[in-house]
């Protein structure tokens, strides 16, 4: 039995070098033998107890030797014959392996098996020996880290002569239990964390980070026990909007890591950041330690990327430097739009009148596109392991320059900041921007000579634009926006056609500014006369095959009512007004009476009310229940009234 003890405490002294924990655990008691080998051979209970010792695993197993002592008194101890010992004492050596849990913070259970060896030992007789085996369970109170006190039952078993099924002595243990664990590791008392982020954080995407992790935070516990219900949070004085929480964890073992995703409510103030630099910050864990609470704080340090970095992983968060809010923008956009107002033309879609103001603004002003940067659009969006430096609409407009995505950011800003709604497309060596004009109608569609130089998609209608040939104009920069995609598709290149609206969901714009301007505003005078020339460009475009082919059927046909109504329609439509007032003229002397009303709106449009009514009531003295007729007197009779 010496030799066995020795080896099996080698044993245990050798593996202790590697174990974090040693338990050990007395289990003193009594045995109630009421099933053994023969007739009834012991009295109703006996006593003794059982040491455990071994190393926990995993937190939660317990492996190591067992060994004890069962002292049995023999049923009618005094009629035994002499020299034979009124008792039996067992002594059973073997291996025990148990599971641990931790239902509660303060409460500790337990329940495994043990089997091994035992020598039966009464008085002069032969010992005995023989396999054992138990099986058992406890519930304990932790007084503290080290010390549990509970009690504990098992069904102890120790065979006659054979390995199982004819126990010489077999029954119940009952018991208290006494628990100590001895930590082979030094444990500091205290919860750590670190960070390992990915890379460096983008401030451009600052709104991101508090749905989108951007590194992983590790807590490990250094307690003297597992710890529980850890709430891990994040807080950077001065870079965040609140203390956030990055993530809960239920139970972490002691001397044991659990990792959780890193994320930030940074705020607005990491826009600051024009040269990367690094912030301070804190990881704030709250957890519980044996039922009590405590809080550790671990200072960490957070890179950060200058305000313009971006790397092209999607395409999309392009959009968060489209700012319709900074003043600069503002002060640009609304004063051309102004401009614009004063020059409308009525019959034309207001949306493209806009975009041709805003766009013919952009050249008027002298703002250039230009692929002079160290990080060129066209090699850096191609990759997405290339950090790229892109302006923000301010930069573009105080540099009097820009890349094809700079410029074409500042675009969409000025369109969106006067509540037009705008697009991109990166193509592989320009910048789209389409501009939305409205749902998909007939009287839209009527406004281009087929469907070839629009986008139609989701039942609206969109112009693209090359940022690359900008600087050529409105007609040219469409011309070359039409040919690149068209060309794209007839290669089945992929296109991604991304609307600010939507991208916004994702990536907020950022609305950086500095609040001071000193724009170069172009002259009203000027850029009028370059709009007037490009509306004339358009209207040939889109208009001019029309107009010919009807003409043409005039000619070849023979004047009518009919032929002339379309001519002046398509001249209404490209707002050439006194084009169609000749044309309607010449229909209403043919008796036409849809001319007449024709002609009625289009003086009306020019506030020429007395002519509008004139043209009115010759209508209705052709066809006296008129409806159309009937209803526009009325307004222009209770206008005049007002």
């Amino acid at each position: 039995m010496k030799k066995v003890f020795n080896v099996i405490l080698a044993a245990l002294l050798a593996v202790s070098g590697f174990a974090i924990e040693i338990n050990l655990k007395v289990s003193p008691g009594a045995f109630f033998p009421f099933l053994s080998a023969g007739d009834a051979k012991y009295e109703f209970a006996g006593g003794g107890g059982f040491i455990d010792t071994g190393i926990t695993l995993f937190g939660v197993l317990n492996v190591g030797p067992e060994f004890g002592v069962q002292v049995l008194p023999k049923k009618e101890a005094a009629k035994l014959e002499d020299g034979v010992a009124p008792v039996l004492v067992i002594v059973p050596v073997g291996l025990q392996t148990s599971a641990v849990f931790y239902p509660f913070s303060r409460i500790e259970a337990g329940a495994g098996i043990a089997l091994g060896a035992y020598g039966g030992f009464s008085g002069d007789r032969q010992p005995h020996y023989a396999p054992w085996y138990r099986a058992f369970a406890d519930v304990n109170f932790r007084i503290n880290t080290k010390l549990s006190v509970g009690l504990d039952i098992s069904w102890f078993d120790v065979q006659y002569n054979t390995y199982w099924g004819n126990p010489g002595a077999a029954g119940i243990t009952a018991g208290i239990v006494l628990n100590f664990k001895f930590d082979t590791k030094k444990a500091t008392g205290n919860v750590d964390a670190s960070i390992e982020c990915e890379e460096s954080v983008f401030p451009l995407l600052y709104t991101i980070y508090k749905e989108n992790p951007f590194g992983t935070i590790t807590i490990n516990n250094n307690e003297t026990a597992e710890i529980r219900n850890v709430v891990v949070k994040f807080r950077s004085d001065g870079y965040t909007a609140s203390e956030m929480e990055c993530g809960t964890i239920k139970m972490i073992h002691k001397h044991r890591s659990e990792s959780l995703a890193f994320c930030a409510d940074f705020n607005d103030k990491l826009l600051r950041f024009s040269e990367s630099g690094q912030i301070s910050g804190e990881i704030v864990i709250d957890y519980e330690l044996l039922g009590d609470k405590r809080v550790s704080v671990v200072p960490v340090t957070i890179s950060v990327y200058n305000r313009n970095t971006v790397r092209w992983f999607d395409p999309a968060m392009i959009s968060s430097f489209v700012s319709t809010n900074s003043q600069e923008v503002l002060e640009f956009s609304k004063y051309i739009v102004g401009l614009a107002r004063n020059h409308l033309h009525t019959g034309l879609n207001r949306n493209l009148q806009f975009a041709m103001y805003l766009l013919e603004g952009i050249n008027n002003s002298g703002i250039a596109c230009e692929n002079t940067s160290d990080t060129p659009y066209d090699r850096v969006h191609l990759d997405s392991q290339i950090l790229d430096y892109v302006q923000y609409p301010y930069q573009t407009l105080t540099y009097n320059s820009g890349d094809k995505d700079d410029v074409g950011i500042l675009f969409m800003s000025m369109l969106e900041s006067v509540g037009l709604s705008a697009a991109y497309i990166p193509m592989q060596n320009d910048f789209i921007v389409a501009v939305k004009l409205g749902d998909d109608s007939n009287s839209l569609r009527n406004m281009f000579d087929g469907t070839d130089r629009i986008l139609i998609l989701d039942d609206q209608i969109w112009l693209p634009l090359s940022m690359t040939d900008i600087g050529y104009g409105f007609i040219d920069s469409w011309a070359s926006g039409v040919s690149q995609i068209q060309e794209a598709i007839e290669n089945e290149d992929e296109l991604d056609f991304i609307v600010l609206s939507d991208a916004w969901q994702m990536y907020p714009p950022s609305g950086f500014s500095t609040g001071e301007s000193d724009l170069r505003l172009p002259s009203e005078r000027n850029l009028s006369a370059t709009v007037e020339n490009v509306l004339s460009q358009y209207i040939n475009q889109e208009f001019g095959p029309k107009i010919t082919e009807v003409q043409t059927r005039i000619k070849t046909e023979g004047a009518s009512s009919e032929l002339y109504n379309q001519l002046g329609m398509l001249y209404v439509r490209a707002g050439l007004y006194q084009n169609a007032m000749a044309v309607y003229e010449v229909s209403a002397k043919m008796g036409s009476v849809s001319a007449m009303n024709n002609l009625g709106n289009i003086c009306t449009l020019q506030n020429d009310y007395k002519a509008a009514m004139e043209w009115y009531k010759k209508v209705i003295e052709i066809d006296p229940e008129n409806a159309t007729a009937k209803r526009n007197l009325e307004r222009i009779a209770a206008d005049l009234e007002n």
